[in-house]
Formats: C-alpha cells, structure tokens, sequence
C-alpha cells in the first residue's frame, strides 16, 4: 500500500466499515494524508543531488551547515562537497578528511604528515597539481584545509606539483665561466 493511493476504510476491521462515522473519519485521513504523501519524493534528498542546481545546493549546504563550503564554486564542487559532508563531519581532524576536502573543491591533493617527512611534531604539508591562479585561490585553500584539519595540527607548506616535459637549452663558449644545473620549485 502506498500513502499516494491509500484506502483508511479497507484498513479497518470488517465490523467498523459500515459505520457512517468511521467512513467519514477514514475520508477525512486519507484527504489529510494526500497532500504529504505528495511531497514524499521530494525528501528524498540525497537521491536528487545530481540534478541539483547551484541555488538549491547553496540551500541544503546551509542547512546541513558545513562550514567548509562556498557559494562561488562550481555546481560539480558544490555537490561533491554536500555529499561527502557526513563523512568529512565524522572524521574532521584526520588525514583523510583535510584530503577529501582538497578533492572535493581543488580535485587533486595528498597530506604528508610530520612523520612521513621528518617535520616537527604534529605539523604537516599538502601538494597539489592544481595550479593557483592568485592568492586569494591560495587563502581560500588555506581557510579550507583549517576548516578540516585539527585546531593542534599545523601547516608547514602547500606544494604544487605539476607533471610534464620542459625543454632545456644549454650552450657554452670558451671564457671561462662555468654552467651551472639550475632548477625552481614554487612553495606556497
């Protein structure tokens, strides 16, 4: 039985059907329930979030108040961010969750912690193949990670890492200079 189609008078026992009293009270609930029971595919929340617009997204990240979450990105980074919300929530303060978050807006991103690079205690650094364009893309990745990371942990730097070729040129004369093998690596 669905709450769409639903028959109060073919629920009651055999004896109470022919009483005119209950027969109107089994039509007043079920006209009371016909309207809600409309509204119940709607609910349905998570179901729906890929047909989702930016302004309904905005609205449910405001509701389920993840504070991590901003209304100028992209609708694809507004939706992977409502959906691993829960998840971020549960494990905020971990590894795993400042991780997430970078997937979730910047799409690419791992923590080294302390110990894996000889830091200081309970600091750690992240890097990134997403190139910022500005700093205030670089501020806004900042605020991100501290919204997931633990208030004790402590960000020593924010790498970027790009994969490819580059061309190299070298030439010498005789003058007695020597060549010396150069290279720049950007530490944000």
């Amino acid at each position: 039985m669905k709450l769409s189609t639903l028959n109060f008078l073919q629920m009651l026992p055999d004896f109470m059907r022919d009483d005119p009293a209950v027969q109107g009270l089994a039509t007043a609930v079920e006209d009371i329930l016909s309207s809600p029971a409309q509204e119940v595919p709607n609910a349905a929340v998570w179901n729906r979030i890929d047909q989702m617009d930016a302004a309904q997204l905005d609205e449910l990240a405001w509701e389920m108040d993840i504070d991590w979450y901003d209304t100028n990105w992209t609708v694809d980074q507004k939706r992977e961010t409502v959906k691993n919300s829960d998840n971020v929530y549960q494990k905020r303060g971990t590894k795993w969750a400042v991780e997430q978050v970078i997937k979730d807006v910047f799409g690419d991103g791992y923590v080294e912690e302390w110990t894996e690079y000889g830091g200081q205690p309970f600091h750690f650094r992240v890097t990134t193949t997403f190139a910022f364009p500005d700093d205030a893309t670089i501020e806004r990745f900042r605020h991100l990670i501290a919204q997931a990371k633990r208030a004790s942990a402590r960000l020593d730097s924010i790498t970027f890492a790009h994969e490819g070729t580059a061309m190299t040129y070298t030439g010498a004369a005789n003058v007695g200079m020597a060549i010396i093998q150069s290279a720049v690596a950007v530490n944000l």
